[in-house]
C-alpha cells in the first residue's frame, strides 16, 4: 500500500523519519520503497532540537515529503518537521499556547503515516506534542496537521513488548474516557470514544500478556485510532498532568504510562462533575456501579504490570512541585470537566506520588 500511497502524493524523495529501534528490527526493509534517507534520532518525548536535526537531513537531501514509522513520538516530531518546511522558525511560534493555529497554512509537505504502536492516535489526529527548551512539552493543533494518509496495520505491533503494549494502551483508553468526559458538546466524539474504551478495555490485557494474538491487537490498533479520532473534542487533567512530566528530557518517561498512573486519581478529583458519563462508562464496560471505576483502573495498571505510583518512575517530591503551575496553563485543562487550579494540580501530583 505504501508505494502506492507515495506515487498518489509524488513523494519521490520522502525522508523517513522513525527510530533506532525500528530500524534494527528490520522495519526499513518492510515498507517496499527507497529508504535513502533516513531520520531515526528519535526519543521519546521528543524535542525541538530533534525536529531542527530531522529539517537539515530533509533539506540536505532534497526530499519533497515525509513518512513517519513508528509511535506517537515520530509521528509528532514528523508533523513539526513538516511545520518548518515551509514555515519559519522559531517552531514555539505555532504552538497552541501561543494562539499559533493560525499561523500554519496548507503549504505543507505530503505526510504518510504509520503507527507501529496502539496508542496515541496522532495518525488520525491533528495535533502534535514536542518539547521546546525552556517551555517543556507544546502543544501544536492544526488541520493542516492531519497526515495526507495513514496506514494502521496491526502487524506492525505484533512484536510490541509486553509493557509498551500496556503503556501505549492505557495512552489509548485514557484518550476514550477524557475525551467522553469533556466539558465541551460532541455525542459524535462521545459515541466513538465509548466504543473505543470498550475495545481497549476488553483486549489490552490479552494484547499485553499473549502479543501474537491478532484479534487483540486489531482491537487495540482501532481503539487508537477511535481515541485519535475523538480527542479533537478535548481532553483533561489526565493529560494536563502528564505533559510536564514529559518535558523533564533527562527523566525519559513515557507518556502512556504516566496518563495510566493520573487516570484513577483524575477519575475521582472529576467524578461529582459528570456522574452520568461516569454512569455510561461503568455500563459499557459492564461494571456495577460508577463509584468503582477509579479504583478498577488503579487494579488494571497492576494487572497489566504498570507502575501505579509516580515514585515507581524515581520522581521525587521536590521534581513534581514545581509543576503545578504548569499544568493549570496545559491546553487540555480548559475542557476537563471540573475546574482545574494550581492547587488542585499540585494535590493531584501528590496524591499519585
Amino acid at each position: 500500500m505504501l508505494p502506492e500511497l507515495v506515487k498518489k502524493y509524488k513523494a519521490l524523495r520522502p525522508l523517513i523519519i522513525t527510530d533506532k529501534g525500528l530500524v534494527r528490527l528490520g522495519i526499513l526493509e518492510k515498507l517496499g520503497i527507497p529508504t535513502t534517507f533516513v531520520f531515526d534520532h528519535v526519543e521519546t518525548n521528543p524535542t525541538e532540537g530533534m525536529v531542527l536535526e530531522a529539517i537539515e537531513v530533509y533539506r540536505k537531501s532534497g526530499c519533497d515529503s515525509i513518512v513517519s514509522v513508528g509511535g506517537g513520538s515520530p509521528i509528532d516530531l514528523a508533523k513539526c518537521a513538516a511545520i518548518l518546511v515551509n514555515h519559519a522558525p522559531p517552531l514555539e511560534q505555532y504552538s497552541i499556547l501561543r494562539n499559533g493555529a493560525s499561523r500554519i497554512t496548507a503549504n505543507m509537505p505530503p505526510l504518510i503515516v504509520i503507527p507501529t504502536t496502539a496508542g496515541s492516535g496522532s495518525e488520525v489526529g491533528r495535533a502534535a506534542l514536542v518539547t521546546v527548551a525552556g517551555e517543556g512539552k507544546l502543544g501544536f493543533l492544526s488541520n493542516h496537521l492531519l497526515p495526507s494518509a495513514t496506514i494502521c496495520d496491526p502487524e506492525l505491533t505484533m512484536e510490541l513488548p509486553s509493557l509498551l503494549t500496556a503503556g501505549t494502551g492505557m495512552d489509548a483508553i485514557s484518550h476514550c474516557v477524557e475525551t467522553f468526559c469533556s466539558a465541551r458538546y460532541n455525542p459524535i466524539a462521545d459515541a466513538i470514544a465509548l466504543d473505543g474504551l470498550e475495545r481497549g478495555y476488553s483486549n489490552l490485557i490479552t494484547a499485553t500478556h499473549h502479543g501474537t494474538d491478532r484479534q487483540a491487537r486489531t482491537e487495540m490498533m482501532m481503539c487508537s485510532l477511535q481515541g485519535g479520532l475523538a480527542f479533537q473534542k478535548g481532553l483533561g487533567a489526565v493529560h494536563s498532568l502528564s505533559h510536564p512530566l514529559g518535558g523533564l528530557t533527562a527523566k525519559q518517561l513515557h507518556h502512556g504510562t504516566l496518563n495510566a498512573i493520573f487516570l484513577p486519581f483524575v477519575l475521582r478529583f472529576n467524578f461529582d462533575f459528570c456522574k452520568e458519563k461516569m454512569k455510561s462508562i461503568a455500563d459499557k464496560l459492564k461494571i456495577k456501579k460508577a463509584s468503582e471505576l477509579p479504583d478498577r483502573f488503579a487494579r488494571l495498571n497492576k494487572e497489566l504490570g504498570l507502575p501505579v505510583r509516580l515514585r515507581d518512575l524515581g520522581l521525587t517530591k521536590e521534581e513534581l512541585e514545581p509543576l503545578a503551575n504548569k499544568a493549570k496553563v496545559d491546553h487540555c485543562t480548559p475542557t476537563n470537566p471540573r475546574p482545574l487550579e494550581v492547587a488542585d494540580c499540585r494535590q493531584l501530583y501528590r496524591d499519585a506520588w
